[in-house]
């Protein structure tokens, strides 16, 4: 047993050496050309017999040929063939690999001379595997290059210059800013409430885009080029490489003049300010990951802007469109601002924003979220929460399983801010929730044992610091937070509540968020309705009187 174990520890050091010999073979002129011989012949169709002798050594080889080989060595331009040519190597591939001497079939001097003939009657019979074409199946994949365009695009490009050129020869005195609209949205593929952006990029203060004009720029700036940087490159500024919240905001206006669903919006300009001010946040809440205001290319290949601005064109109900434009989506965000902005200065302090959800964030996270901790503050005032940053904080309040939301927690609880999150700072939000127990009379759950819960619920990969990675491959991120900092949502998980249960099943397409934005507006509404009808009443019992 002790040799076979000597033996097993041998293989692997013996495989090693074989390798390293053969390597150091395969390096030899002399090898190389051997090898490329044999591929030239298998390429012409020509056999290759055996070619056990090809591993003999330059010596061993030289004597077997002197020997065994009639025929004239090769010409060289020398006129004399060195020593090691690829030609003088040839001999080899005829040699039997058990003697050394040349195989049955060419062992005569005359067989050598009917070699030519051989090959031809090869190639002449059509079943011979040598004489058969190679299929086209079979045959190696082009390899890829990022800078040219893939066969999809090829095939777009082809079936948009057909449409360009239909429509061009339709209007040969150019495109004004009504028939350019189909320029930009059937050759271009944006959506219709884009075009007058392109429009003004490309006429300048004519009237008119010109056919020349419009070729080349096709032919120059976009044609073989993606959805996603098409439109990257029509929202950014001239000379920069990012998009900014006051890009978005200056296209985005022609959005509220077309689109049917926001036509009640015309006679408030101040909605609609704060309209397109909800949705651009909500585009950098989703997809500005690196949360600088500069939306990159990258980001807008991550992102879902291109099919979400499409069907945005082209459904007529705004309200169908979730991500971003909802405009009952902003009336949720916009009303939970104004219901906690008492003095209706469009800000908000510490006081304000602990009455949020009927006081559910703990005073500790409150005031993490005002030093910036979680998110810089936008609002230009010390201490107070302006529109903007409501925003993000409601959507990461209520939907804790984005990344967004992740990375604005994760911050606002790591309070060294070493990009972890121990035991000792999950027991410094707790202590709190330990306190909100008790004053409700509710069952109180020791720091003990929810460290343990929490461990085993998010399994860090290493004890006692929890990444933020390890809490995106987490599948309830939510409850860590909930449970650290809002008592009222930390009960409901506790409790098993039946009617959020059913609610999340009955709906797994929707996020939650949507889901919130979708039983608040309907409590507004009904409210709002409540209202108008005592207002109705009384105005009524007025007249009456």
């Amino acid at each position: 047993s002790r040799m076979a174990a000597q033996e097993e520890r041998l293989v692997p050091s013996s495989q090693a050496k074989l390798d390293e010999l053969f390597l150091h073979w395969l390096s030899l002129p002399d090898a190389q050309q051997f090898v490329l011989s044999l591929l030239l012949n298998v390429r012409k169709g020509k056999p290759i017999g055996n070619v056990g002798s090809g591993f003999t050594s330059p010596n061993a080889e030289d004597k077997t040929a002197s020997k065994n080989l009639a025929s004239p060595p090769p010409r060289s331009p020398t006129g004399r063939s060195p020593k090691h040519s690829p030609e003088n190597n040839r001999e080899g591939m005829w040699m039997d690999s058990k003697d050394g001497n040349l195989s049955k079939e060419l062992g005569r001097e005359g067989d050598l001379h009917r070699v030519p003939h051989q090959e031809d009657a090869i190639m002449q019979d059509k079943q011979h595997p040598a004489a058969r074409k190679p299929d086209a199946s079979l045959s190696l994949p082009r390899f890829y290059n990022p800078k040219q365009p893939s066969e999809e695009v090829l095939a777009g490009a082809k079936l948009e210059t057909e449409e360009m050129t239909e429509l061009l020869q339709s209007n040969p005195d150019g495109l004004n800013s009504e028939t350019f609209v189909s320029f930009a949205t059937k050759v271009c593929g944006f959506p219709s409430f884009l075009a007058p952006t392109l429009f003004e990029k490309l006429a300048g203060d004519e009237k008119k885009v010109s056919q020349a004009k419009c070729r080349f720029w096709w032919e120059n700036s976009i044609k073989y080029k993606k959805p996603e940087a098409r439109l990257f490159d029509l929202l950014r500024g001239q000379g920069v490489n990012y998009v900014t919240r006051d890009d978005w905001m200056k296209h985005l206006r022609f959005l509220l003049d077309t689109h049917p669903g926001l036509d009640f919006l015309k006679g408030t300009p101040e909605f609609q300010d704060r309209y397109l001010e909800c949705v651009v946040e909500r585009i950098f809440y989703v997809n500005n990951r690196a949360e600088n205001d500069k939306m990159t290319q990258l980001d807008f290949i991550k992102s879902n802007l291109v099919k979400v601005l499409k069907y945005v064109d082209e459904e007529p109900d705004i309200n169908k469109v979730l991500d971003y434009f909802s405009y009952e989506h902003f009336y949720v965000l916009y009303c939970k601002f104004w219901e906690l902005d008492n003095d209706h200065d469009f800000l908000l302090d510490r006081d304000d924003l602990v009455k949020l959800s009927n006081y559910a964030l703990t005073y500790r996270i409150v005031d993490r979220i005002f030093s910036g901790a979680c998110k810089p503050l936008t609002s230009g005032t010390p201490e107070k929460l302006g529109y903007q940053d409501f925003i993000w904080l409601l959507l990461s309040e209520e939907d804790k399983h984005s990344e967004t939301a992740i990375r604005y927690w994760f911050r606002g609880i790591d309070l060294d801010g070493d990009g972890y999150i121990t035991p000792h700072e999950m027991e410094y939000f707790y202590k709190e929730q330990l306190h909100r127990m008790d004053c409700l009379a509710q069952e109180v759950v020791q720091f003990e044992d929810i460290l343990c819960q929490m461990t085993d619920m998010v399994k860090p990969a290493r004890e006692g610091f929890i990444s933020m990675l390890d809490l995106k491959r987490c599948k309830q991120p939510g409850v860590f937070f909930n449970v650290l900092f809002n008592l009222t949502k930390f009960i409901q998980y506790d409790q098993k509540d039946p009617g959020q249960i059913f609610n999340e099943r009955a709906t797994p397409e929707l996020t939650d968020w949507d889901r919130y934005a979708k039983i608040e507006y309907a409590r507004l509404a009904m409210e709002e309705d409540q209202g108008e009808y005592v207002d109705e009443v009384e105005f009524g019992g007025g007249d009456d009187a």
